[in-house]
C-alpha cells in the first residue's frame, strides 16, 4: 500500500481539486484507493455519525466504502478544541494511527486529505507532520500562486522538513499571463533542489466560484425569491451604481455574475434580470416590488435581501469569492477535467510506482 498525503502551503490553494482529480484518476485507471482525512474542521452530522463537511462530499464523488468514523477518525468541534487546551484530550494520535490501519489494509493507495499546514494539530499531540512520518508517507504540495518568492520560500521550506518523501508540488491557480514565469523561472530553480513541479493549474472562474446558496448564508440574507436555483455558480459580481444605460451595457460585458445593488434601484434590479445574471442581493433591508419578484421568477434569478449596506456587502463578497469549495456537481466535473490536463499523473504514478 502506497499512502499519498496531499497538502498545501497556502490557503484556497485549490488542494481539494487536486486531490479529488487525483482521486478519480486512480478509480478510472483501476488503482484500489482509500480516501483519508485524518482531522476535519467542518464539522456536520448524517445519520447521527459526526463526520466533516469535505469527507461527506468525497465519500460519494470517490464511491469510498468504508465507514465515516474510520475516513475521518477527528472532527475539530469547539468542545474537542476546548479539552486538548485543557490537555484532557488524549489519545488522538494513537486513534488517527488505528483509524488508518482499518482502511488502508486492503488498499493499493491511500489518498490522505491534508489541512494545509504541517504543523497542524500538534495541540492535540497529532501534528500532521508527525502523522507523514508514522506511516512513512509520500507527500504532494499545492500552492495558490500569488507571489514568485512566497510560493518558491513555501516549496523550500517544505523541503526541509519532509526531504525525500516530498515527491514533486503543484502551483495552482495561476493568473493569465504568469504562466510562463513559472514555467521559465520557478520550475528550473525548483528542479535543481529536487522539487518536480507536477503540475500548473490556471485559475478557473468556475472553481472560484459559490453557489447563490452559500452567498445566501455568508451574507446572512434573506430568500425573496429562486428557491429552486440556489445551486447556479456565481464567478463574478457587479455593483449596480450608475444610470440605466450605463448599467445594462456594464453587465452586458459581465457573464454569470451576481448584481449588487440598492433594495430601491428597481431600474438596475430590471437592466440586470436583462442579462446573464445568477442572483440579485439587494443591500439595506430593502426589498423589491412585485414586478420585480415576478420578473426575477421568469427568469430563474434568486433575489436576496441583505441587511447591510452597498459597501460592506461588497466586502463581504470580495472574501467569500475564490474560497474554493468543490461540493458541487459542476465543480466536480470542472475539478476533474482540468487536473486531467494540467498534472503528469506519468511522472505521478512513476514516483508512486503505480501502472
Amino acid at each position: 500500500m502506497v499512502p499519498l498525503f496531499v497538502g498545501s502551503t497556502s490557503g484556497f490553494s485549490g488542494k481539494n481539486v487536486v486531490c479529488l482529480g487525483i482521486g478519480r484518476r486512480f478509480i478510472q485507471d483501476g488503482i484500489k484507493m482509500g480516501y483519508f482525512k485524518p482531522v476535519g474542521v467542518f464539522p456536520t452530522q448524517h445519520e447521527g455519525v459526526l463526520t466533516d463537511e469535505d469527507v461527506l462530499f468525497f465519500k460519494d464523488a470517490l464511491e469510498i466504502k468504508d465507514a465515516l468514523t474510520d475516513i475521518c477518525p477527528i472532527v475539530l468541534t469547539e468542545g474537542l478544541l476546548t479539552r486538548a487546551l485543557k490537555e484532557k484530550a488524549v489519545g488522538m494520535c494513537e486513534k488517527v494511527l488505528d483509524a488508518f490501519r482499518r482502511v488502508s489494509a486492503d488498499k493499493d493507495v491511500m489518498l490522505i486529505n491534508g489541512l494545509g499546514d504541517l504543523h497542524h494539530g500538534r495541540f492535540m499531540g497529532c501534528a500532521e507532520l508527525d502523522f507523514i512520518n508514522e506511516i512513512n508517507s509520500k507527500v504532494l504540495l499545492t500552492d495558490r500562486f500569488e507571489y514568485l518568492n512566497v510560493s518558491v520560500d513555501g516549496f523550500l521550506e517544505a523541503k526541509e522538513l519532509l526531504g525525500d518523501k516530498l515527491i514533486g508540488v503543484i502551483v495552482n491557480r495561476i493568473e493569465p499571463g504568469k504562466m510562463d514565469k513559472v514555467r521559465e523561472l520557478a520550475v528550473p530553480f525548483l528542479k535543481k533542489r529536487g522539487i518536480p513541479v507536477l503540475g500548473m493549474m490556471p485559475e478557473d472562474a468556475v472553481l472560484g466560484a459559490v453557489t447563490v446558496g452559500e452567498l445566501r448564508e455568508a451574507l446572512d440574507g434573506d430568500l425573496v425569491c429562486g428557491e429552486d436555483q440556489l445551486d447556479n455558480l456565481v464567478e463574478r459580481f457587479c455593483i449596480g451604481a450608475m444610470n440605466v444605460e450605463s448599467a445594462l451595457r456594464y453587465f452586458r460585458r459581465v457573464p454569470n455574475k451576481a448584481v449588487v445593488t440598492g433594495g430601491d434601484r428597481s431600474d438596475i434590479q430590471l437592466a440586470a434580470l436583462e442579462t446573464s445574471t445568477r442572483c440579485l442581493v439587494l443591500t439595506g433591508d430593502l426589498y423589491p416590488s412585485t414586478q420585480i419578484i415576478i420578473r426575477a421568477e421568469e427568469c430563474g434569478v434568486p433575489i436576496i435581501v441583505v441587511p447591510a449596506d452597498t459597501h460592506r456587502t461588497v466586502e463581504k463578497f470580495e472574501s467569500i469569492l475564490g474560497a474554493l469549495s468543490i461540493r458541487n456537481k459542476k465543480k466536480l466535473e470542472r475539478a476533474v477535467e482540468l487536473t486531467e490536463r494540467t498534472i503528469d499523473f506519468d511522472a505521478l504514478y512513476a514516483t508512486l510506482g503505480l501502472k
